[in-house]
């Protein structure tokens, strides 16, 4: 259904043919600030799911194994939640009244935190303080097209006589340029995921002689594709400055997720994940196990501030 609306809306954006007045290019930087919420199905379906288990298990541990991202059981967690607004710098050239290329970059980061405890196992349990933590940036470079439509002011001869007496020359030079709106859709959109995972471990028993922190982190990486179709608007303050707002919808996602980096501090565990190793989990639900796949698909909410030079 959403490919299907992707491809009704490409052929709306193209169906309009450039003004035949070519204009010089109007280039503009602008500056990118809102809310970007993947859907992140499959991660946070491994995240919720006690059952569902992230990497390789320790087969040597004892009483029993256990996967060694989590040091233990892995914890029911909340799911990939927004840790801070996106951000991002967009370059923006005006071929035409009607028509615009853009190109930009931006980055969003999600997370998801739990606390609980677990039994650590030195011959007898110890109740031990554990906090999982996973964080997920996902960097974006995106080129794509815009449609603009005008809302032209239609001012009396007399106003118009009135500004070109100010300006001396031409009245556009002083006239801000009117309100516009537009849709926009991506042509090509290059993410960039960083995942990374961070346990902490405090086994604390000091009748018994221990106070120490197991540490294990590690770092899973991977690139993908995507697009956007969306609407938006844009009012100008003054002649070479706008404020603008966009709602953008995101197909895409990215696979081939590989583990760039791992720490322990047990040298036991040192070598069971290797660098360049592929990122999967392992679902007892439904007895699979499967490669990690990022859901890039849902809305993305921008403002943004232009510059035009």
């Amino acid at each position: 259904m959403n490919r299907i609306l992707f491809l009704i809306f490409c052929i709306i954006f193209l169906a309009y043919s450039p003004s035949p007045a070519l204009a010089d290019i109007q280039w503009s930087l602008s500056v990118v600030d809102g809310y970007y919420k993947p859907s992140l199905n499959e991660l946070n379906y491994v995240l919720i799911h006690p059952e569902v288990e992230l990497g390789p298990r320790n087969t040597e541990a004892k009483p029993s194994s256990y996967p060694v991202i989590y040091q233990g059981v892995s914890p029911a967690m909340p799911e990939m939640g927004i840790a801070a607004p996106r951000i991002g710098l967009q370059v923006q050239a005006d071929v035409n009244p009607r028509y615009a290329i853009i190109f930009g970059g931006s980055t969003a980061t999600f997370d998801s935190v739990s606390r609980d405890e677990r039994n650590f196992f030195v011959g007898f349990n110890i109740p031990s303080a554990r906090e999982t933590r996973f964080s997920l940036s996902l960097n974006q470079f995106w080129l794509g097209g815009k449609r603009y439509w005008i809302f032209e002011n239609k001012s009396d001869d007399a106003e118009k006589k009135s500004v070109k007496v100010k300006s001396g020359d031409d009245g556009s030079k002083l006239k801000k340029p009117d309100p516009r709106i537009y849709a926009g859709m991506g042509i090509l959109a290059i993410t960039r995921a960083y995942l990374t995972t961070d346990v902490w471990l405090h086994v604390y028993a000091p009748e018994e002689g221990f106070d120490f922190y197991k540490v294990t982190e590690t770092g899973i990486s991977g690139s993908g594709y995507a697009t956007y179709i969306g609407v938006g608007g844009e009012y100008y303050l003054r002649k070479g400055i706008s404020i603008g707002m966009d709602i953008d919808y995101v197909i895409g996602g990215i696979g081939k997720l590989k583990f760039v980096r791992y720490f322990t501090v047990d040298p036991l565990e040192q070598d069971i994940i290797r660098s360049g190793d592929v990122v999967t989990y392992t679902d007892f639900r439904r007895g699979t196990m499967k490669p990690l796949f990022i859901d890039l698909e849902g809305w993305d909410l921008k403002g943004q501030a232009r510059f035009y030079f």
